[in-house]
Order: structure tokens, then C-alpha cells, then sequence
């Protein structure tokens, strides 16, 4: 079983904590993620965010990916 324990979207200084987001698209089965203004907000207009999740399903796990990236965190 998987456990989304923190999930944030943005820059080092100004970052939302997106994890209950994050924790409800997993359980609607998405399973991968990108790092998107429209589904996180935009904690730094201007500025490349980045989103980041840690995971647990026996072991923790982390993530990150950059606004416009081509490929997303994937979770198992």
C-alpha cells in the first residue's frame, strides 16, 4: 500500500503544500505527476516551480519534477 506522506509545489521560498491534491488524484488512479500551475497554484508567478512528493510503501521514496518537464514522478 502506498502512503503520499508530504507533497509541496514551488520554489524554495514559497511553496504550497499540495499533499491532500496529491493524495486525492492517487486514489482517483493517477499515477503520474507533473509539476502544473493549474493543478497546484502559482506560489511564485514567474518562476519555475517545482513539484516534489515523498511516498511510503514499505520504505520511504521521494520525487521531483520541474515545471515543463517532459516526463512526471511516477508512483507504483
Amino acid at each position: 500500500m502506498t502512503t503520499i506522506t508530504y507533497a509541496g509545489y514551488g520554489v524554495w521560498n514559497s511553496t504550497n503544500d499540495v499533499t491532500s491534491k496529491v493524495s486525492q488524484q492517487y486514489a482517483n488512479k493517477q499515477r503520474e505527476f507533473f509539476a502544473d500551475n493549474g493543478d497546484y497554484g502559482d506560489p511564485a508567478p514567474g518562476e519555475r516551480k517545482y513539484l516534489y512528493i515523498v511516498w511510503n510503501n514499505g520504505g520511504a521514496n521521494s520525487g521531483v519534477v520541474g515545471e515543463n518537464d517532459d516526463r512526471g514522478i511516477i508512483l507504483p
